[in-house]
């Protein structure tokens, strides 16, 4: 007789992910002890202490109502506390992006279905793009514009020294970025309309469960906080 295989919902849960002793509540995930930061003093394993400095950048405006601030509120305290519980992590990026969508939802007019008389549904993706087509977010207002461009100058230097090295046929060349300056052309990409397609589908497939796990979720939250802090500038 062939024995069936174990379906993959018999498999044990990895001891990491499994609820915590209360003894062990306050220790940091294992998978956190393997980080490091770079400092003045050369490198160091991750402290909780850098965690927190990490997440504590990212404020809003006091403009901002105060229902969106607790809501984002909840997912830096996961981020932050992602430092014991590693899966955290992505239920901070879910947190993140969520308060995105209850800002937009409370900024924007509702759009009437005339058809039935009652307000349309919408999902993230048609509230970014219409908060984009009344001027509530652009790509001048982004207080991360430079970095962003920045970064498009990095790719554009790194790709002109490996077109340089098919040309010549050198197999190896130094690179110098210290003197890497954006252009116009860098400070004119369309950043909106890249998070207008991608941040839906990153909140989605959260929304809908998902393996993804990554500590890396920073940079997602600093979008969701210029967005939000576009959506409600300070007055003056």
């Amino acid at each position: 007789m062939i024995t069936p295989p174990r379906p993959a919902y018999f498999e044990e849960v990895a001891p990491g992910d499994t609820l915590r002793g209360w003894e062990e509540a306050l220790r940091p995930d294992p998978r956190n002890e393997s980080s490091v930061v770079f400092d003045e003093s050369g490198i160091r394993k991750s402290t909780l202490a850098d965690q927190y400095e990490c997440i504590r950048g990212f404020e809003l405006n006091p403009a901002v109502p105060h229902s969106i601030k607790v809501h984002f509120e909840t997912a830096r305290n996961l981020y932050l506390y992602s430092w014991f519980v590693y899966r955290f992590y992505p239920v901070a990026e879910q947190q993140a992006l969520t308060s995105l969508e209850f800002a937009l939802r409370k900024r924007l007019p509702p759009l009437e279905d005339t058809a039935k008389g009652k307000p349309q549904f919408e999902g993230l993706a048609l509230r970014l793009r219409r908060a984009r087509e009344l001027g509530l977010i652009t790509n001048e207002g982004l207080k991360i514009r430079e970095r962003l461009a920045m970064r498009s100058a990095r790719a554009r230097y790194d790709l002109e020294a490996l077109e340089e090295m098919i040309r010549t046929g050198v197999t190896e060349m130094v690179l110098d970025d210290s003197n890497i300056e954006p252009n116009e052309q860098d400070f004119n990409g369309d950043w909106i309309g890249r998070f207008v397609e991608s941040l839906p589908k990153i909140r989605n497939e959260y929304a809908h469960g998902s393996h993804m796990l990554h500590p890396t979720v920073l940079g997602r939250f600093e979008i969701v906080c210029d967005l939000i802090n576009q959506l409600y500038p300070n007055e003056g």
